[in-house]
């Protein structure tokens, strides 16, 4: 069939598909076909400028009281911190995490961050992403370009969940975007579904660029259907938050008991950007990032061995509180590290102090680049080699051994 057939055959269907139009193909883009080792990567990005401060809070120091009169999280008492080793607490609403960081499969990480210190949203979610500070005309993300060191893998080998694809997982190697499992199909009530997806397969069934994206989609959207994650119900009484973010961890854990090849996913949980009232807008929050983290190692059970989540979040706030009973944009602050490949139930942390001659411009001073945690994990639990192309331009070599190695 020639192409102006293919087109004409299109337009016919299109037509008497008319009370039901064809909806628009969700964004995507495609791998080639080849395993790969090593540990499941689960990114999460904490969108909005979380206080670190006040999620993973020093509460020996008696400086952070000084510096929050009424901004902070108790010592003792209602709504006192959860001690985990005499220095830190995590917030009350983090209890979630608890039995994890017993486990020894949770790690936290203190006083990181980018080194930039910029503290604008956007430049600070392009700079954590991209991961590529001495190159800022670099435009693919660090995950993405660890997936190109790699080769191909599957056509799920990176997938991003929610409505746009994560800066991280942008660049050359192939990716799918999808906000649900439901969307990412071909969207139609036409009785004629198949006769139409078979001509538009065949409108695009050249070489060039479009083609080869849309032929994939096409395959992906089989692979999909046929591997059907979605029949896996969470499992060990795991109970996800009835929520976007808890809807989309389970999704990961449906593609990773489906055995479909991913290899990273990327997921957002939004509303940290805490200037006023923010000891009533931070629990809640906190809550639910919590549990869903939790539901995630619950359900996957004896595949979380294989499974490494790492939580960051563009900059910190500042160390001390605003007027307006929040905190405003600053630079240091914590991220999550979670997984049977992590040397967990500690705080890492090479910890500044928070004196008013700690502090940088009046916050939290980064003594951690948040780089070299991503780079140890590449390196441990999924046998990266070629760091410098991953993170190009970071001459760190310090690791902190968060991670053991055999990923």
């Amino acid at each position: 069939m020639g192409m102006n057939d293919a087109r004409r055959d299109f337009l016919k269907l299109a037509g008497l598909a008319a009370a039901a139009p064809l909806l628009p193909l969700p964004r995507l883009a495609f791998a080639q076909a080849s395993a790969t080792a090593g540990d499941v990567l689960v990114v999460v990005f904490q969108r909005g400028g979380m206080d670190g401060l006040n999620v993973l809070v020093p509460f020996a120091e008696d400086d952070y009281y000084r510096l929050r009169p009424t901004v902070s999280i108790p010592r003792s008492g209602s709504g006192a911190v959860i001690d985990l080793d005499g220095r830190f607490g995590l917030h009350p609403a983090l209890a979630p995490l608890q039995p994890a960081f017993a486990a020894g499969e949770l790690a936290l990480v203190h006083a990181t961050g980018a080194p930039s210190g910029s503290r604008s949203h956007f430049s600070g979610m392009d700079i954590m992403e991209r991961a590529a500070l001495e190159q800022p005309n670099l435009a693919s993300g660090w995950l993405n370009r660890h997936l190109q060191s790699r080769g191909g893998g599957s056509d799920f080998q990176g997938v991003g969940l929610g409505h746009s694809v994560q800066r991280s997982l942008g660049g050359a190697a192939p990716v799918l975007g999808m906000a649900a499992f439901e969307e990412f199909a071909l969207q139609t009530r036409s009785a004629r579904a198949d006769a139409m997806a078979a001509t538009l397969d065949a409108l695009y069934a050249g070489t060039a660029t479009m083609d080869a994206v849309a032929h994939t989609a096409f395959r992906a959207m089989d692979q999909l259907q046929h591997a059907d994650p979605a029949q896996f119900a969470a499992a060990n009484g795991a109970d996800y938050p009835a929520t976007t973010f808890g809807r989309q961890l389970q999704q990961v854990a449906q593609l990773i008991k489906a055995d479909v090849g991913l290899e990273a996913a990327a997921v957002d949980i939004g509303g940290w950007d805490h200037h006023n009232d923010e000891l009533r807008l931070l629990a809640p929050l906190l809550d639910e990032f919590a549990r869903g983290l939790a539901a995630l190692r619950t359900d996957l059970g004896p595949l979380m061995s294989k499974v490494c989540l790492v939580s960051m979040s563009e900059f910190g706030r500042r160390a001390y509180e605003n007027a307006s009973g929040g905190t405003d944009h600053g630079t240091g602050n914590c991220l999550f590290v979670l997984g049977g490949g992590v040397a967990g139930g500690r705080v890492y942390a090479d910890w500044p102090g928070l004196r008013d001659a700690d502090l940088v411009r009046g916050d939290l001073a980064i003594t951690t680049d948040y780089r070299s945690v991503l780079a140890e994990m590449l390196r441990k639990r999924r046998g990266e080699t070629a760091l410098a192309q991953v993170f190009p331009g970071f001459a760190g070599t310090m690791e902190l051994g968060i991670f053991r190695a055999g990923g």
